[in-house]
Order: C-alpha cells, then structure tokens, then sequence
C-alpha cells in the first residue's frame, strides 16, 4: 500500500461512504497525537468531555483539576469496544497505538475482528502495545541481581515492577486519577502475532519504529515499543 491518508471531515457513522475513496486511514485510541490526514478516534473519557462539553473542560483545567489537553471537537469520539463505524472494506489503513491493553481479551478480539472487516484487501493494520515481556524481563533481571548478593545485601527495590503494575498500570483508580481507564490485559510477541493471525491477517511480523507500509505512519507513531503489522488478504 503506498497511497497516503487523507481525511474527511464528517460525523464517524457515516465516514465508511467515503472511505473507499478517500483513502482513509484510522488513528484509534489517539490520545494527544492527531494529525491532520488521519481521523483521529478515542473514547477516552477525558476525549468525551473535551469534545462534546468543551466548555467544562476548560473551566476543570482553569481551576487546575485537570491538565491542558489536546482533545477538542475535531476529535470522534467512538467506542471501538463496540463496532468500528466504517463500512466493509473501506479502510486503507489503521493505527492503533497503546489502546489493546486497555481492552479484555474478548474486547480486543472483536477489535481485530471489526478491523479487519472494515479494512479494504491488503489494508494495514499496525497495533503498539506495552511489552509485557520486556516489562517483567526488568522485574526478574533486578531480582537476579539483589538475588546473588550476600544475604545481607538484599533489598526490596527491585518489586517497584510490581508496584508500578498493580498500582499505576492494572488497578482502577478512582475517577478523577485515571479518567476510568486502566489495563485489562498485556501482550507479549508470541500473543499479539497469533492474535494477528487468529483475526485472518496475514504477512504478521514485529516492526521497529517507523518500520511500516503505512507510508505516513510517522505522523501518528511517537515511539518505539511492541510494535506488529499485519494485512487483510487479498
């Protein structure tokens, strides 16, 4: 696919109509990154508020409850959970970074599901995730090191790992500290390449930064981290 993406300015339901020959590329779970090009989609409930009730968003970050935010009106606001608002194939592209954990594992695999529907033959799609072995990989190689220590050498501080994935990365916070999002599941290689390929997607491979045949994906992907690319077959 060498065909850059281009927008349309239209209300998500009806945004497939177009699709097929606008060339459009979806930007799902957007956060702070949305480019011109791209339809830039999160459910976020921060995107909620600061898209539909812009007015209150800016009065919670003038009284300092919230921080500044790069979500507004432009922002489509779906529940990818759900369905994809898209008709069959219609989608060029679709990027998704740092949004599959935020989904069970059912979630995710009626995520991979819809994607691939609406997606055209040979559309991309390109999934980054944390990497849940290079997360514990850092837990156990920590323990290994305080582990062949004299005995009275130990120490603790190599569960921050587990602190930081019980207490900042899978628990829900209350409300207002996580905006009611949180990690459900966690990927490694191995997982997210058969998820790939258990949805119907073929050519499933790991790809580094930029790496891709999304040919702008630069616009939307920030950095590196478990990154895999897979096609809807012809």
């Amino acid at each position: 696919m060498t065909t850059a993406c281009t927008t349309a300015e239209s209300d998500p339901t009806a945004l497939g109509k177009a699709a097929a020959e606008a060339h459009i590329c979806l930007n799902i779970g957007c956060g702070p990154v949305q480019p011109d090009g791209w339809v830039n989609i999160d459910s976020s409930n921060r995107a909620w508020l600061a898209s539909r009730m812009n007015w209150l968003d800016r009065l919670l970050v003038r009284l300092r409850v919230f921080p500044p935010t790069e979500f507004n009106s432009r922002t489509k606001v779906v529940d990818v959970r759900k369905r994809i608002p898209f008709a069959a194939n219609s989608v060029k592209a679709i990027y998704s970074g740092e949004m599959l954990e935020h989904l069970t594992v059912a979630e995710a695999k009626r995520f991979l599901a819809e994607s691939i529907r609406v997606l055209v033959p040979g559309g991309i799609l390109r999934v980054r995730v944390p990497d849940n072995y290079r997360f514990w990989k850092n837990y156990t190689r920590e323990f290994e090191t305080t582990h062949s220590l004299p005995r009275e050498q130990w120490n603790t501080a190599h569960t921050r790992w587990t602190e930081m994935f019980f207490q900042n990365i899978c628990t829900r916070r209350p409300w207002l500290g996580s905006m009611g999002h949180f990690h459900k599941w966690m990927y490694d290689e191995v997982s997210l390449i058969l998820a790939f390929e258990r949805a119907g997607f073929v050519e499933v491979a790991r790809r580094t930064l930029h790496d891709s045949r999304i040919p702008d994906v630069a616009l939307v992907e920030t950095h590196e981290d478990l990154t895999v690319e897979g096609v809807k077959p012809a």
